[in-house]
């Protein structure tokens, strides 16, 4: 993308902003986004392998995912929005990363190939630990995810997962807004059917409100005491 490009500007504001590329100096990021391009990836654009090149979410959210071929039933590993960075795996090493992408509303997207990027991340030593940070917070993420399927029901992992996308500043959901059910269970290790009913029994006791597709946060505290498991009906 050229300096004189209509977005480079606003993709380059992008950039400094994402913690993945925290407190890289604005030369630095010129240079990347000089080799980088910008696509967009309709909702339901699918994808099964990313192996060569390093992606950069501008807008737009994407699920990355597993599938049982034999049952369609699907396990959301991790869901990106902007500022996040894909795939990062594929950036550490040179293995196949056997995994799904699809967009769930429309991307847009910095891309590059991947070779360029280690290379740009060589001249930038200050980067190795940033992608040691992101990592350490992906890995943390799945470390929950691992224990919270062993360990709780699937109505305390809901209530978990509404907390963790509720933004501080508004109390409405970002993330996981206006997804449907089969999206969130997939999140969760549940089924749409379950979630359905947990998000009734949330309306019941007050802790929600339910506009269409719309999930509305009404009280945090008995939200959180949920989510902790002490919530007693």
């Amino acid at each position: 993308m050229q300096s004189d490009h209509a977005h480079f500007l606003r993709c380059l504001e992008a950039l400094k902003e994402s913690s993945f590329f925290e407190q890289m100096d604005t030369i630095s990021l010129k240079e990347l986004l000089a080799n980088m391009s910008l696509n967009y990836w309709n909702k339901g654009t699918f994808k099964d392998s990313l192996d060569s090149q390093f992606n950069f979410i501008v807008s737009g959210r994407l699920k990355i995912y597993q599938s049982n071929p034999k049952t369609g039933r699907e396990h959301t590993i991790f869901l990106l929005t902007s500022g996040d960075v894909f795939d990062i795996i594929g950036l550490m090493d040179r293995e196949h990363h056997d995994v799904y992408w699809e967009a769930i509303e429309t991307l847009e997207i910095l891309t590059l190939p991947i070779e360029q990027m280690r290379c740009w991340v060589d001249k930038n030593p200050s980067m190795h630990q940033h992608i040691l940070s992101y990592l350490g917070k992906r890995i943390r993420q799945l470390e929950h995810a691992k224990t919270d399927i062993s360990l709780y029901t699937a109505l305390v992992r809901l209530a978990q997962l509404l907390l963790q996308n509720i933004d501080v500043h508004s109390q409405e959901l970002n993330t996981i807004k206006d997804l449907p059910n089969d999206e969130i269970a997939s999140l969760i290790g549940t089924t749409g059917a379950v979630v359905n009913r947990h998000l009734q029994e949330l309306k019941k006791c007050g802790a929600i409100s339910l506009k269409r597709r719309e999930i509305v946060i009404n009280n945090i505290q008995l939200l959180l005491s949920i989510a902790e498991d002490k919530y007693i009906p």
